[in-house]
């Protein structure tokens, strides 16, 4: 796990460094005279120095990193020694970068005026008019996924797992987004490769919290967060064998999830005994998409989709079926639909770089 950031002593000058997470502080010690020993433990990492190259070899979760020796300490470096830590600690001062590779619905802005996202295991607040960033960083491993609360104070971000299982394990954290104080870590124990969808209930104002699994059958959960500090998972069933890209509760309808992903669209219901029942998306004559790549909702509780071909899709309220079709919108996928508040619909996201905007009715305004 790596991110490119940039770090700052308390009151000096501003470094930029390929940031590590890990537990090891190598300290350097000068000798006298003599040879280093080539091997060496330093706790739980094994170390090895290059006299010719003047580089210490350790292995961090698999991956082989080198580091120099500063060239007024090499000559005389002894890996054997080691100082005791240095008094003062980097902060993080600014993170560069986004997951956009790999990762959807992960960009809101929150009503602090700040754009939230991820990257590496940084959760970023980014202040644009004062150009600042805030950090959330209490994450062990890659965050995967981001939810934002209905009362637009809470997030919900997942992680993926780490290369030591026992110190990065795949679960949840739900935290303030002003204090940056967490609130509650879910599923600890639940998960098998990473979280890579979340979404917060919104018809009960937040009550539940949705969650898909990245592993082979996708597992869908839904979890009463607020029970307890680690919450209570209420169901939990497989989704499907192909790749899940959104997953989203109903913001009308209570107990209502939708998901979607490779050829591929879901309708779920919550039962009051906390059973999931899923119908499969119908396409009738229309060829499946090879992707439905995003899901959103209109004012009058319809689910709207949009395809790796560049199609929407307006499904019935109620039903699993296709109320209007419009195509070709975009040129290839279509990553992002947003739904206003006076209902005009926008579209974007794809490769061909246009916004495209419907009026509520769904007609093209001609705005692109």
């Amino acid at each position: 796990m790596e991110f490119y950031g940039r770090l700052q002593p308390s009151g000096s000058k501003q470094y930029a460094v390929k940031v590590f997470r890990q537990n090891l502080f190598l300290n350097l010690y000068t000798k006298p005279n003599g040879y280093s020993t080539p091997n060496v433990k330093h706790g739980t990492k094994d170390l090895t120095y290059n006299e010719e190259d003047k580089t210490v070899k350790m292995f961090l979760r698999g991956r082989p990193i080198i580091l120099y020796a500063p060239m007024d300490l090499a000559e005389n470096f002894e890996i054997t020694k080691v100082s005791t830590a240095p008094s003062r600690r980097l902060k993080l001062d600014w993170v560069y970068g986004y997951r956009g590779r790999d990762c959807r619905s992960n960009l809101y802005f929150l009503p602090t005026g700040e754009m939230i996202y991820f990257v590496a295991a940084v959760v970023v607040l980014y202040n644009v008019e004062e150009q600042s960033q805030r950090h959330y960083v209490e994450h062990t491993d890659d965050v995967k996924s981001l939810a934002i609360h209905p009362n637009k104070m809470l997030v919900a971000t997942g992680q993926c797992a780490g290369h030591d299982r026992r110190d990065s394990r795949p679960h949840i954290r739900v935290w303030n987004s002003v204090s940056l104080h967490t609130q509650a870590v879910i599923g600890m124990n639940d998960f098998d490769i990473s979280v890579c969808c979340l979404s917060f209930s919104k018809a009960d104002g937040g009550a539940l919290l949705l969650a898909i699994d990245e592993a082979s059958d996708h597992n869908i959960s839904v979890w009463d967060w607020q029970k307890g500090d680690n919450g209570y998972k209420i169901t939990e069933t497989k989704c499907s064998v192909d790749t899940i890209v959104a997953a989203e509760f109903h913001p009308l309808d209570r107990n209502v999830i939708v998901t979607c992903g490779k050829s591929h669209i879901a309708f779920w219901s919550l039962d009051v005994g906390g059973t999931l029942y899923k119908r499969m998306g119908i396409f009738e004559t229309r060829d499946k998409p090879k992707y439905v790549t995003c899901v959103a909702f209109l004012q009058t509780g319809e689910t709207i989709t949009g395809d790796s071909n560049g199609n929407l899709a307006v499904w019935g309220r109620g039903t699993n079926t296709i109320w209007k079709f419009i195509k070709n919108v975009h040129e290839g996928p279509i990553f992002t639909i947003c739904v206003l508040k006076d209902g005009s619909v926008i579209t974007g996201g794809g490769k061909d770089g246009r916004i495209v905007e419907f009026n509520p009715n769904l007609a093209m305004t001609g705005g692109r």
